[in-house]
């Protein structure tokens, strides 16, 4: 296992930390311990619940997301938003049909919802606010447009708590979309940091062991980024959409002739996933493989498959 430090100092043992209320929804809103992870169970409660949507329903719906079914939860999301408990959890709604149409690749629609979100109270609402600036500058980011998202994000806060966690992991895929990877990683190991001083596994998954090998893989430091990933494969955590990115990242580990495999298992998660973005980045991966292999031809049809997912 890799273990990750800061100022020579371990990562201090886990910590429990405040659950979502009915009332006061945040970000991560922590599933329950007993069938937290069953997505039948939170599809049935959607599909049966007729009453105010807070907590059970945010829960549920993160949980379909993180099986890889981003459409259906932007679906269930435009509902749950307009029968919700309360504003606050109007905007929880509302921003998680962003995060799940990031998923799906629709820039602008995930911009909208966040900017939404946002606007309509998510920015005075502490454990809501930096989670849909977070959205709004990761979809900004996904369209180039990195002055706008740095805007958007300001600098990071310098100690920050759950709630900050998304903007931070923002700021790292900004400083690596700017190719400023040794930021990047800085970055990332603050997110990581969080992650482990707290109790992960009520958490959302997010995939900064994928973050980091990104990072380290620009620096140079292959070895290290393999043995990350490999620990992110071998965690029960991961969804397709997760597991996906982890084995685009992971192939870039390894040799070109040992790349196609694990690229082809990828492709199968994230398609899986309904995932566009990082679909398109695995075919870009198979034909830039192709072409070091020698198969200019073959690398061509791996190319514009790419560019016609990013263009749908």
């Amino acid at each position: 296992m890799t273990h990750i430090r800061t100022t020579g100092r371990p990562i201090p043992p886990a910590q429990s930390f405040p659950l979502a209320g009915e009332e006061t929804p945040c970000w991560y809103a922590a599933p329950p311990a007993v069938g937290s992870h069953d997505p039948g169970e939170a599809e049935r409660l959607l599909r049966s619940s007729q009453s105010a949507a807070g907590l059970e329903h945010f829960r549920a719906a993160r949980v379909l997301l993180h099986d890889g079914r981003p459409h259906q939860v932007a679906l269930w999301c435009v509902e749950l938003r307009n029968r919700a408990r309360n504003a606050a959890w109007a905007t929880a709604f509302g921003a998680l049909r962003s995060e799940s149409l990031l998923h799906l690749g629709d820039l602008p629609a995930a911009e909208y919802e966040a900017a939404v979100a946002r606007d309509n109270g998510g920015h005075r609402l502490a454990a809501l606010g930096p989670w849909t600036t977070a959205l709004l500058a990761e979809s900004l980011i996904e369209q180039g447009r990195h002055e706008e998202a740095a805007t958007r994000l300001g600098e990071p806060a310098a100690n920050p708590d759950l709630s900050g966690l998304p903007p931070l992991r923002a700021h790292g895929r900004l400083l690596l979309a700017l190719d400023r990877p040794d930021k990047a990683l800085t970055a990332f190991t603050r997110v990581a940091l969080l992650m482990r001083r707290h109790t992960s596994e009520l958490l959302p998954h997010l995939p900064w062991r994928s973050d980091l090998a990104q990072a380290l893989l620009r620096l140079g430091q292959r070895d290290e980024a393999h043995a990350l990933l490999m620990e992110e494969l071998a965690s029960l955590a991961p969804g397709p959409r997760e597991r996906g990115i982890a084995l685009r990242v992971l192939s870039a580990t390894e040799e070109p002739e040992r790349r196609l495999p694990t690229l082809s298992r990828a492709a199968t998660e994230l398609r899986r996933s309904d995932e566009r973005i990082e679909l398109a980045r695995v075919l870009d991966d198979f034909a830039r493989t192709l072409d070091t292999l020698g198969e200019p031809s073959t690398a061509e049809v791996f190319r514009r498959r790419a560019a016609g997912l990013l263009a749908a």
